[in-house]
Order: C-alpha cells, then sequence, then structure tokens
C-alpha cells in the first residue's frame, strides 16, 4: 500500500481522487490548499504525489518545482493532474520536473493503473 498525497484546491477534486486511490489499495492523504502543499510532502513523504495545476495561491507547476528542487524530496514521482490539456502547459509540467500529465477527466482503471506502475516500478 503506497501513500499517495492529492494537493488540489477543489474538495470535490479530491474526494475523487481520493477514492480512486482507496480503489487502487493504496492510501490517500491530501491537501486542498497550496501554500500548505509543501510541508505536507514533508510531514506525509508520500509514495506518489497528484498535484492539480490550477490553483489559487501558488501553481502546481510552481510547486512541482519546489520538491524537484529540494533533494530530499526530489525522488518522489509527481503526476501533474488537470483540465488543461494544452502542449505549453505539458511542457512546462515537464519542466518542472512532473514525471506524468493526466488530463482531467480521469478514466479511474488506467489511472489506477498508472498509479501502480509508478510506486511498484
Amino acid at each position: 500500500m503506497a501513500k499517495i498525497l492529492i494537493v488540489d484546491d477543489d474538495l470535490e477534486t479530491i474526494e475523487l481522487l481520493s477514492n480512486i486511490v482507496k480503489l487502487g489499495g493504496h492510501e490517500p492523504h491530501s491537501v486542498n490548499e497550496s501554500r500548505h502543499a509543501l510541508k505536507a510532502v514533508e510531514t506525509v513523504m508520500p509514495d506518489l504525489i497528484l498535484l492539480d495545476i490550477m490553483m489559487a495561491e501558488i501553481t502546481g507547476i510552481a510547486i512541482c518545482k519546489l520538491i524537484k528542487s529540494d533533494p530530499n524530496l526530489s525522488h518522489i514521482p509527481v503526476f501533474m493532474v488537470s483540465a488543461l490539456s494544452d502542449e505549453g502547459t505539458k511542457r512546462d509540467a515537464a519542466n518542472a520536473g512532473a514525471n506524468k500529465f493526466i488530463t482531467k477527466p480521469i478514466l479511474p482503471r488506467d489511472f489506477i493503473q498508472q498509479i501502480n506502475d509508478t510506486v511498484n516500478g
């Protein structure tokens, strides 16, 4: 069972992703304010981070850069999860160090498989 940290400012999305994570047999943790994301990563030390891009205070891209620039956290895989699907956003996510870019809406079975491939890989 992997610890999966979900960072999203939308509570419905957190609930949906938490249910999918549980369905996959993993342990969800969540934070719904981007300014608390880095502290949550340090506290939970998750096996994977699901990170929204569009958040009110700090963008997911900025958070991903912070995670990937910290030697104690940079090993943690980050999936950017977003309704945005343009090539510029995908490129920004990749340049920030994101391991995968998942476009909403999410297909639960495929999403669980991607999570399992990453945390069991």
